[in-house]
């Protein structure tokens, strides 16, 4: 009788306990969405990418069956011109209260960073973002000399997000990975000169857990069209 109870009671508790999503999904709203011709989350990790769907009228779109446990960058594509997420997310610094970047320490990122790019020979630092102990930078970078086999007018890209940190008194690249590419390419130098891409952090290093498997990104104002590589202030 025991047992009959036992297995009862399990029973009934299974039935009870809320299903585990097992996907997860971005929403958002995007204005001028007649402009809009794809919208795309990608996982960084593996370069995989999941489309969405939108609505044309209102603006609503929905990236959905994002495997859980993955952090994702949402891409809004209006044409030649991208919107496009960037994770500029650190670790929390060892400090009970946090706190900011110094002058001095976005100074001696950047040094270290410049110091690290040989191949390149202009190297733009777009942001150095971060906290006392931990930072993340993007490099836009190109090669518009030549190089082995390359060929007349052409150049090499590469559009990178370096992490730095600082164990004690000096900043240190971190030493466990290489840095995350958002592009690297090698292309005419003039169709490089066509790209309209627009970074924002709010689109970027978007978790997807058990406990929270849907994020709404809210509303996402498109970019200007006018060409160049450019980032949008962090919120």
């Amino acid at each position: 009788m025991k047992v009959c109870c036992s297995l009862a009671l399990l029973t009934a508790c299974l039935l009870s306990a809320p299903a585990r999503a097992e996907k997860g999904t971005i929403t958002g709203t995007v204005d001028k969405a007649a402009q809009v011709t794809a919208v795309t989350a990608i996982n960084r990790a593996d370069d995989k990418k999941y489309p969405g769907k939108i609505d044309p009228k209102t603006g609503q779109f929905t990236v959905a069956d994002l495997p859980l446990g993955n952090t994702y960058d949402v891409l809004v594509d209006a044409g030649a011109a991208r919107l496009e997420g960037v994770n500029l997310k650190v670790p929390r610094s060892d400090y009970e209260e946090e706190q900011p970047l110094t002058k001095d320490d976005i100074k001696s990122i950047k040094a270290k960073a410049l110091e690290l790019n040989q191949f390149e020979d202009k190297v733009e630092v777009m942001t150095v973002v971060g906290n006392i102990q931990h930072a993340a930078v993007i490099l836009n970078k190109q090669r518009t000399k030549a190089f082995v086999n390359s060929n007349e007018g052409e150049v090499v890209w590469r559009l990178e997000v370096w992490h730095f940190e600082k164990p004690d008194e000096a900043w240190f690249k971190v030493q466990d990975e290489l840095f995350q590419v958002l592009y690297r390419e090698r292309l005419q130098k003039k169709d490089f000169d066509k790209k309209a891409l627009t970074l924002d952090p709010s689109l970027g290093g978007i978790k997807l857990t058990q406990k929270k498997p849907k994020v709404d990104v809210g509303k996402v104002a498109l970019p200007f069209r006018e060409t160049g590589i450019r980032l949008r202030p962090i919120k």
